[in-house]
């Protein structure tokens, strides 16, 4: 999805062009259930031919969502493109746009009538979420909190950029994105990440020099909370490290080096070339499989950061495509691979060392029962600390922490 979406939006030169196709795309994956159920209600036999559906998505997205645009334009746009495919279809998307413009109360209320016969599958369509997601995740936190959870993952994420303390401060950086024309909000529970609020400040001086990097707030706590832990280890290792905030994070505090590991080698590219905009003298990266054992690492480090491949519902504001490309059946499998990389994880480290075991997920299976599982297999770890970053609590992405010692003394 993410390397789809760079292409496209590569081909666009105008900013406002660019921003409008990711309002478009992401929207309507965001309510893609909704959106369906509107078309559904005025086009009875359904939409077969999968091209024009999406075109109808798209088109029943900007006349739900987006009010600066006017309704004539829209289904104008979408006629234009339909008759493309086949002139016949022009007359059957006009008609099914009509429609929703002509009866969008009489869908509303029947959407609310849906919700005192069965208040969940309202929520589905509502919030447009799998039925699936909102089960399991009131098996563990409950209605409530999961409604306020699937809420707030709804909503568009800021740019989110965490300063390059090795280059710049928080006084110099603010001063310098306001001579830039950017707004922005200071983070407050770590006020070295900033929200940019508006404008695409990835183009400017301030990144190609290397001041900061991109980064949501949920990964940067894992080296926030455990600063001290990192300021004191010698030899880190990151063993999923693309796209690389957390070695980052840690290669601003370490007096040591950091080793920067993923499978993939484009990834490790990218790597490289952050590594050398944000000016790093202390990170080594290398191409290593996380599910095989590497007996080069054995009992050589002080710290192991296991950020783990995982459903990512925690995510889901940035990649709202999670919603619908995730099953039940992943989370067990995803489950057993985080168990598999951490008994790896566990021969890399000295005794008396610590596994920051991580997740942006929000599922149990994933993530205090991958610890349970793990603790179990390992005798000589121990649990200092677990805890989940709720992103309605924290405003930014859901994500786990678990910190676990290796008994012994260094």
């Amino acid at each position: 999805m993410d390397s789809l979406m760079e292409k496209f939006h590569q081909k666009l030169k105008n900013e406002k062009d660019r921003a409008l196709f990711v309002e478009l795309v992401h929207g309507v994956l965001r309510y893609k259930n909704l959106i369906d159920y509107y078309i559904n209600f005025v086009a009875k036999k359904g939409v077969k031919d999968r091209r024009i559906l999406n075109i109808l998505r798209v088109a029943t997205y900007e006349l739900l969502f987006l009010e600066k645009i006017p309704e004539y334009a829209t289904v104008s746009e979408a006629c234009e493109i339909a008759s493309k495919i086949s002139p016949h279809l022009k007359a059957f998307v006009n008609a099914i746009l009509r429609n929703i413009i002509r009866n969008k109360n009489q869908i509303e209320e029947s959407l609310e009538r849906i919700k005192d016969v069965d208040y969940k599958s309202y929520v589905s369509i509502k919030l447009s979420y799998p039925r699936f997601l909102i089960d399991y995740l009131e098996e563990s936190y409950g209605l409530e909190k999961t409604l306020k959870i699937l809420e707030f993952l709804n909503t568009k994420p800021p740019q989110s950029i965490k300063i390059n303390t090795k280059k710049t401060d928080v006084n110099t950086l603010t001063q310098e994105l306001e001579k830039n024309g950017f707004k922005y909000e200071i983070n407050s529970h770590n006020n070295e990440i900033i929200h940019v609020l508006k404008g695409n400040i990835k183009e400017t001086e301030l990144y190609k020099e290397g001041y900061f990097y991109f980064q949501d707030l949920a990964s940067s706590l894992v080296v926030k909370f455990n600063q001290e832990d990192f300021k004191r280890a010698k030899k880190v290792i990151d063993l999923c490290a693309a796209p690389g905030g957390k070695t980052f994070n840690c290669a601003e505090v370490i007096d040591g080096f950091v080793v920067a590991c993923d499978i993939n080698e484009h990834k490790l590219d990218v790597l490289r070339e952050n590594i050398l905009r944000l000016g790093f003298d202390n990170i080594i990266v290398a191409k290593s499989d996380a599910e095989v054992f590497n007996p080069d690492f054995a009992e050589k480090f002080d710290i192991v950061i296991a950020d783990l491949p995982c459903t990512g519902f925690g995510a889901i504001r940035k990649k709202p495509d999670i919603k619908w490309n995730k099953t039940q059946q992943d989370i067990q499998k995803l489950h057993e691979l985080q168990v598999r990389i951490l008994d790896n994880a566990a021969g890399y480290l000295k005794k008396g060392g610590l596994l920051f075991y991580s997740t942006c997920t929000l599922s149990r299976k994933e993530n205090e029962e991958t610890v349970l599982k793990f603790l179990d297999k390992h005798r000589d770890f121990s649990l200092v600390s677990q805890t989940t970053i709720f992103p309605d609590e924290f405003k930014c992405d859901g994500f786990f922490i678990a910190k676990l010692r290796k008994e012994g003394e260094k």
